[in-house]
């Protein structure tokens, strides 16, 4: 297809979100990387051929056959791209080359860009593009797998939003949102990240490691043919709102905050990142067994529904509480902040230490839930 038909298409893409190319590597600022990009740039406007640019399309499962039956000619799969909402498109490979045609189209217009091939992946379901996502990246120095699989990773996204009836929003990292986020309120990047430690079951993963992403990419791909763990990741996050805004109802009063310092309001519980992080690898821990343990598949719901009614439970018992005090004999904040505090750590691991900490926190969580009351032995359990 002509280089101008596809900028169009990418354009359709992205410009419900921010009407450019939300989601991409920032450019590079390195001399020698500027460099290369202009030369990149040039041999484009000049008609220099790129490898293939792939493009996934997402379609309900009902109308999968109908839609992809009748597939005989470009024309007809260009009209079928035409019709498909715009969140049901991602640019799976060629984010980079995307952007130079991009930027060759606007300094020397399309005339001497040449056509480009295109290759369109149909699915039903979410994982499958994924999947084809992480094969394209295999071997390969990933620029930014935790950026990327936002991009590709949008439709599920807006899917969990729409599940949950709005009651949770995912925002871009492009929002320029860092502070001040509600209970209801996650970064795309944050959750990303979130679903890489929920798959692989691991609360820590260096995602500029390479040997790290090549085993939560083998994770990932084991995962992704489970499609009920997406479904456990949605119903995760769920709990984990839920949790936060029940937390977020305490405001301690004067009594209680000559001894809490840190945690003289519940909000500030989860407004970092590794408390999250840790909620989540304990959940997977829990139903999913430790990593490279084999997951007995038929017990995890069952699993998942005890640690709903024990969670709720707890949710309950913070949310009918109506003083401070009270709220405070449910939630144990001051046990958490001594605990967390008497474990004096260095600056640089402070994040590795907390996310160990509630993994171990929310894991007996999890494992003793019908036996707790308060989250008194969750804190004392590091």
């Amino acid at each position: 297809m002509s280089a101008e038909s596809y900028i169009k298409l990418v354009e359709r893409i992205y410009e419900d979100e921010q009407g450019g190319l939300p989601g991409q590597r920032a450019a590079l600022k390195t001399k020698t990387a500027k460099i290369i990009r202009e030369r990149m740039v040039a041999d484009i406007s000049k008609g220099a051929s790129l490898p293939p640019l792939v493009v996934g399309v997402l379609v309900d499962s009902e109308d999968y056959g109908t839609q992809t039956g009748c597939l005989n000619s470009k024309e007809d799969m260009l009209a079928l791209v035409d019709g498909v909402n715009l969140s049901r498109l991602s640019i799976i490979d060629g984010m980079q080359r995307t952007t130079a045609i991009l930027e060759a189209s606007r300094e020397f217009g399309f005339a001497g860009v040449s056509d480009l091939r295109v290759e369109f992946w149909i699915s039903d379901s979410a994982n499958n593009l994924i999947y084809r996502m992480l094969v394209l990246n295999t071997g390969q120095v990933p620029w930014d797998i935790a950026r990327q699989l936002e991009a590709i990773y949008r439709p599920l996204l807006e899917k969990v939003e729409a599940s949950v009836a709005g009651t949770i929003k995912f925002l871009s990292k492009d929002s320029g949102r860092r502070s001040g986020l509600s209970a209801s309120e996650y970064e795309s990047e944050d959750v990303v990240e979130l679903l890489l430690i929920f798959s692989s079951r691991k609360r820590e993963l260096n995602l500029k490691d390479r040997i790290a992403q090549d085993f939560v990419r083998l994770d990932m791909i084991e995962s992704s043919s489970h499609v009920d763990v997406m479904r456990y990741f949605s119903e995760a996050i769920l709990l984990l709102s839920r949790l936060n805004y029940a937390f977020s109802t305490f405001e301690a009063e004067s009594d209680l905050s000559e001894t809490l310092k840190r945690y003289s309001s519940g909000r500030e519980v989860f407004r970092a990142f590794p408390p999250k992080a840790g909620f989540i690898s304990a959940l997977a821990i829990y139903l999913f067994g430790k990593p490279g343990t084999e997951t007995d598949w038929e017990a995890v719901p069952e699993k998942f529904d005890l640690v709903k009614t024990n969670l709720e439970r707890l949710i309950d018992s913070i949310q009918v509480a109506t003083t401070p005090v009270e709220k405070e004999e449910v939630l144990c904040l001051e046990d958490l902040e001594e605990r967390i505090t008497a474990h004096r750590v260095a600056a640089s691991q402070v994040g590795r230490f907390e996310r160990e900490y509630f993994e171990k926190a929310f894991g007996a969580l999890f494992e003793d839930g019908e036996l707790l009351r308060n989250f008194k032995a969750c804190w004392f359990a590091y």
